[in-house]
């Protein structure tokens, strides 16, 4: 019977994970009425903690009745991706986010084959500037630039 169940596991690990986190946020500080503007210091983490909740549940229900399917062998274009990424952890601090953004979207279409290279050069362009315009613009919220900095301040 539990055989079927395929995402019980991580499904049950993500509610734990969820409401253990949730009764963290409930110690939170929170600022009085008249000082409030919009969601308090708990409110937003509650909400994201809700929602990993209820699709934690919905992952569970939808794995019920399935059988677990054999795992396919991990292909090296995984590993040297997540090398990309890691590498692109630490490029943030020297280069920012937006080039590191840029340079991540260029290696990664590349390193998985893809062959329109117009697609991926405005892929690698497009996806940095909306992110820089959304968060700088639209959210008044600084990115780190590293050596573009200069430029995009």
């Amino acid at each position: 019977m539990i055989r079927h169940w395929r995402d019980l596991l991580p499904g049950c690990a993500l509610l734990v994970l969820a409401g253990g986190l949730y009764l963290i946020t409930t110690d939170f500080d929170s600022v009085p009425p008249s000082f409030a503007q919009g969601m308090q210091a708990a409110d937003m983490p509650q909400l994201i903690l809700g929602v990993i909740a209820v699709l934690a549940l919905v992952m569970i229900i939808q794995g019920r009745g399935h059988e677990e399917e054999t795992k396919p062998v991990i292909s090296w274009r995984m590993w040297t991706t997540a090398l990309v990424l890691l590498v692109s952890v630490f490029l943030f601090g020297v280069l920012g986010l937006t080039l590191t953004t840029v340079l991540t979207c260029l290696a990664i279409p590349l390193l998985w084959g893809e062959r329109r290279r117009l697609a991926v050069a405005i892929y690698a362009i497009g996806v940095p500037a909306c992110i820089y315009l959304l968060f700088t613009h639209a959210l008044q919220l600084r990115l780190p630039q590293g050596v573009l900095s200069p430029w995009l301040s």
